[in-house]
């Protein structure tokens, strides 16, 4: 689903609301929910260059990098707190200093300010972005303005990110949890 379509969805809830105004609602929603869900996770290599310096750093292939998910340090996958730290966005350090230059990994990113996140990621979360932009612009001090009804879409908008959250939690796998049934005997 691309950000023209997010649009149209959201003008339908709030039609007063000017085209420019819903666009900017839609990214704001869109990096805040990317932001607040880790709902964007790239696997694409490398994340970390320099990785064997003093001074690493965190590439994200595109938009803005937030938190790693993980890292493949000598040929195992390592989440925070085996083997490195995350202090914020662009301080990483390890425990021991990889042997490598590069290092690849899972990479939560977010879009930069006016841009939208790849079209996977609007499309699986469409809905809950639409209500973050409905909210914010119901809550705007203007004409179309409707706390009542903007605390409706707030809500909803807090579902989808705990929602994106637990996906996130999960490995971004789809379906439930299976488990085998014991044997009756």
């Amino acid at each position: 689903m691309s950000s023209d379509d997010l649009v149209q969805d959201v003008i339908t809830f709030v039609p007063e609301a000017p085209l420019m105004t819903i666009r900017e609602a839609v990214q704001w929603a869109a990096r805040e929910f990317c932001t607040q869900a880790d709902a964007w996770v790239t696997d694409e290599q490398p994340i970390i260059y320099g990785a064997d310096s003093d001074y690493p750093m965190i590439v994200a292939p595109q938009g803005e990098p937030l938190r790693i998910v993980s890292l493949t340090l000598n040929g195992r996958e390592v989440v925070q707190g085996e083997g490195f730290e995350q202090h914020s966005p662009t301080d990483t350090h390890f425990d021991q200093k990889p042997s490598e230059s590069a290092v690849s990994g899972r990479l939560a990113c977010r879009p930069k300010r006016g841009d939208m996140p790849p079209g996977e990621v609007t499309s699986l979360w469409a809905g809950p972005i639409a209500d973050g932009a409905c909210w914010r612009l119901l809550m705007m001090p203007q004409p179309w303005k409707n706390p009542e009804l903007a605390i409706y879409y707030e809500r909803r908008f807090l579902a989808g990110i705990t929602d994106a959250k637990q996906h996130s939690r999960l490995g971004h796998a789809r379906g439930g949890a299976r488990v085998k049934a014991r044997p009756f005997v």
